[in-house]
C-alpha cells in the first residue's frame, strides 16, 4: 500500500505543444512498448478504481480532492490523493485469462502508450530528471499517455507525487511544457471519473 498525489487532464485530441516539447525531449510515442490495463467498471463511482494489470489487481482509492486551483498562467484542475494498493494473481489464474482474453467480463480495456520521466532530488537538494521506469524514494512522475479506449483514441497529461516526502518542484515547468495552450479544470480528473464515461 502506498499514497500519491496527482493532477492528470484528459483530451480527446492530441495536444501538439506537449507533444513537441516531450519529443524535443527525446519522449518519443514511437519509443514505447503499449501495454493494456483493464478496469472494472464502477458506475457513478469517481473515487475508487480496480485494474487488471500484468497479473496484479490494482486498487486505487482517492481520499481527496483539492478545489479548482490555478498552478500556473493557463493551467487550472483539481489535486487528488490516493491510497494505492496492489495484490499478485498466480500466473496461470483462469480467472485473469477470462478476463484479458476470453472477453467474458465487463472490464474495460485500456491500451496505453506512455512517454515521460521521474524528477526526484539529488543530495545537494538539486531536482534532477531520471527514467520513467526508476523509482527513487520519492519524486514526480510527468507523463503523457496515448490511450485507446473502444476504438477511441484519448490523451491524458499528469503529474503524479509519490514516495514518504512531497517533492516540491518548480511548477513553471508547465509553462514550456504547453506553450500557448491550456490545461483546464473541466478536463481535470483520474482515470476512474473518466473511464464513468463509456
Amino acid at each position: 500500500m502506498f499514497k500519491s498525489k496527482e493532477i492528470r487532464w484528459f483530451n480527446s485530441n492530441e495536444d501538439l505543444a506537449i507533444s513537441a516539447w516531450f519529443e524535443e525531449n527525446g519522449y518519443l510515442f514511437e519509443n514505447t512498448e503499449a501495454r493494456i490495463d483493464y478496469y472494472l467498471p464502477l458506475k457513478e463511482k469517481e473515487d475508487i478504481g480496480i485494474k487488471l494489470r500484468e497479473n496484479n489487481i490494482e486498487i486505487k482509492q482517492r481520499v481527496s480532492r483539492s478545489e479548482k486551483e490555478k498552478l500556473v498562467s493557463r493551467v487550472k484542475g483539481y489535486f487528488e490523493e490516493y491510497v494505492k494498493w496492489s495484490f499478485s494473481s498466480a500466473e496461470d489464474d483462469s480467472l485473469v485469462h477470462e478476463i484479458t482474453e476470453g472477453d467474458n467480463y465487463d472490464w474495460i480495456p485500456v491500451k496505453k502508450e506512455r512517454i515521460g520521466f521521474n524528477l526526484t532530488e539529488i543530495s545537494n537538494g538539486e531536482i534532477k530528471r531520471i527514467k520513467i521506469d526508476e523509482f527513487p524514494d520519492f519524486g514526480c512522475q510527468v507523463e503523457y499517455t496515448r490511450i485507446k479506449v473502444k476504438d477511441d483514441i484519448y490523451y491524458t497529461f499528469a503529474l503524479e507525487w509519490f514516495g514518504d516526502k512531497e517533492l516540491n518542484i518548480d511548477l513553471t515547468i508547465l509553462i514550456d511544457i504547453i506553450g500557448e495552450n491550456r490545461l483546464k479544470a473541466i478536463n481535470s480528473m483520474g482515470y476512474a471519473e473518466f473511464l464513468n464515461k463509456f
